[in-house]
């Protein structure tokens, strides 16, 4: 038996907290290097573009890939009863929905979302009407207070919203999860409601006991589109008149959407408040609600700080001389929400002018395999940035190096090095080459093969001789015999030769190494053919 909950909220302080209104324009400042020609002004009107959809069929596509996936939360639980809403949940970016910016959203049982957390667990309503068509204020949510005289409507992704049994649910196949994908900004937040029972009870509608829903609904975070995949969407004549409906409306019920609608490409289908079927081996369909982007009710306008308009800026972004700069400038721009309301939204930004950063990686440098260097990009005028922030993107061999955002940097392996130091569109960069020493462990080597392999030929001293100098060398034989000497600096000259040229015979070899800071380093070498 269907079954309404009571709840007791508190809806006047909620009312504030969740339709508190939007700036949906934004002008972002531009810092540039004050020997710049140029600064440029972009502004973000997606919340605008969001104002008003056009719905569009794509290709279909369903992904049962659910092993990121995590089920939809409702108290300390899955969500597992019937007809109610989930607990909260994060989308994971900012998402605009007909020009309000959330970030949290609500999951319905019977295949609606809403994005007001103050919903959560309440009753997710079963009951659709015929003449409950989008947009109408009681589709899903709404909620009348007798006592204050309050009523609240809250706007809805409705994809395919009809009454489903999550209590029905099958165990290990029937889902109801949420997913955050991809990487900023081209993520997309999935929702999928896979093999869903419909509502069934045997005095009534018994022929509904079988029947099964899997659809996706997934949240665009580079455009704010919505996608509504319907894969398999049966029909029970015997409750609620088999009626279902796919398609969003905002608040107040004062605009929706539908496939179907004066937008779509294609007037043969009419999901609003309806009677249809979705067959998977027949005729799934995946529905798009987008941002209308070709708004001639969109009109912007750019003015310096005498409040005078700028000549031909009617654009998001505004290009300025700096030696004509003249700031803040001002955005101005008028539109029209879907109902045919008009709106201006204004917002300025400036172009602020810093010195170039002055950075220096150093000379090139030569390493041991185990020691690390520390290369420092802090500006050698830093004193000029005060109160400016610098961002420090590292590179390795020209790629990104992930999570490398500081002034300073450890390298542990050769390769080149750069760093560009930036604010707003003034950067610097520098670069530095670290090598390795061919006797990459840094030791003395116990071992030479003069075989002329290229592989341990030479008594090969390079670290030793960059980092502190050597002033001489001396080999002898296990007899104490002379066999090699070279007293004005060495770094790999002896490759096993003795005083004729020829090399000597396998054998250890007694070393004395004398460093130019007077330190002599002694040992054996051993020669192998």
């Amino acid at each position: 038996m269907k079954r309404r909950y009571a709840f007791l909220i508190i809806f006047i302080s909620l009312w504030g907290l969740y339709r508190s209104a939007a700036q949906h324009v934004t002008v972002y400042n531009d810092t540039v290097c004050d020997n710049q020609e140029f600064g440029v002004l972009r502004t973000n009107i997606q919340g605008v573009l969001t104002s008003a959809y056009e719905t569009v069929s794509i290709p279909f596509e369903y992904d049962d890939d659910f092993s990121n996936a995590q089920e939809v939360p409702q108290g300390d639980t899955i969500l597992n009863v019937d007809d109610i809403y989930s607990n909260p949940i994060p989308i994971g970016f900012n998402f605009y929905f007909f020009g309000e910016p959330y970030s949290m959203i609500v999951v319905g049982s019977n295949g609606d979302l809403i994005f007001q957390p103050s919903v959560a667990q309440e009753w997710d309503d079963w009951s659709i009407q015929p003449y409950q068509l989008i947009p109408n204020v009681t589709l899903p949510y709404y909620y009348y207070d007798s006592n204050t005289g309050i009523s609240i409507s809250y706007g809805s992704i409705m994809g395919a919203y009809h009454d489903m049994d999550v209590s029905r649910r099958i165990e290990g196949v029937t889902k109801i999860t949420y997913e955050l994908r991809g990487t900023a900004p081209n993520r997309e937040f999935i929702i999928t409601y896979h093999q869903v029972p419909q509502f069934f009870h045997p005095w009534c509608c018994p022929e509904c006991e079988s029947l099964i829903t899997s659809q996706q609904i997934v949240l665009h975070e580079n455009n704010y589109a919505i996608d509504v995949r319907l894969k398999h969407k049966p029909v029970c004549s015997g409750w609620n008149d088999g009626l279902a409906v796919v398609g969003i409306q905002n608040d107040d019920a004062s605009c929706g959407y539908y496939p179907g609608d004066s937008t779509s490409a294609s007037s043969t289908v009419n999901r609003n408040t309806s009677v249809f079927e979705i067959d998977s081996t027949r005729n799934p369909e995946a529905w798009r609600f987008q941002p209308a982007e070709t708004r001639a009710d969109i009109v912007i306008n750019w003015y310096d700080a005498s409040r005078q308009q700028v000549a031909g800026a009617h654009g998001d972004t505004l290009v300025v001389p700096l030696d004509e700069y003249n700031g803040p400038y001002t955005c101005e721009v008028t539109y029209q929400t879907c109902d045919g309301t008009g709106h201006t939204e204004y917002d300025e930004g400036e172009i602020i002018t810093i010195p170039a950063p002055v950075i220096d990686l150093g000379e090139d440098q030569t390493k041991c395999n185990d020691e690390t260097i520390v290369l420092d990009a802090t500006p050698q005028n830093i004193d000029d940035f005060q109160g400016v922030t610098l961002s420090y993107t590292w590179y390795r061999n020209n790629e990104v190096i992930d999570g490398a955002n500081g002034p300073t940097y450890t390298v542990t392996e050769p390769g080149t090095y750069a760093v560009e130091v930036s604010s707003g569109s003034c950067a610097s960069r520098d670069e530095v080459v670290i090598e390795s020493y061919r006797n990459g462990a840094c030791i003395i080597p116990q071992v030479i093969t003069p075989n002329d392999d290229n592989k341990n030929d030479a008594f090969v001293l390079d670290y030793l001789d960059a980092k502190y100098g050597i002033e001489s060398i001396q080999i002898f034989n296990r007899w104490g015999s002379k066999v090699y000497e070279k007293t004005d600096g060495y770094t790999d000259e002896w490759h096993g030769q003795g005083k004729s040229g020829k090399i000597l015979p396998p054998a250890s070899y007694y070393y004395v190494i004398k460093l130019k800071n007077g330190e002599v380093k002694t040992g054996y070498v051993q020669i192998i053919n």
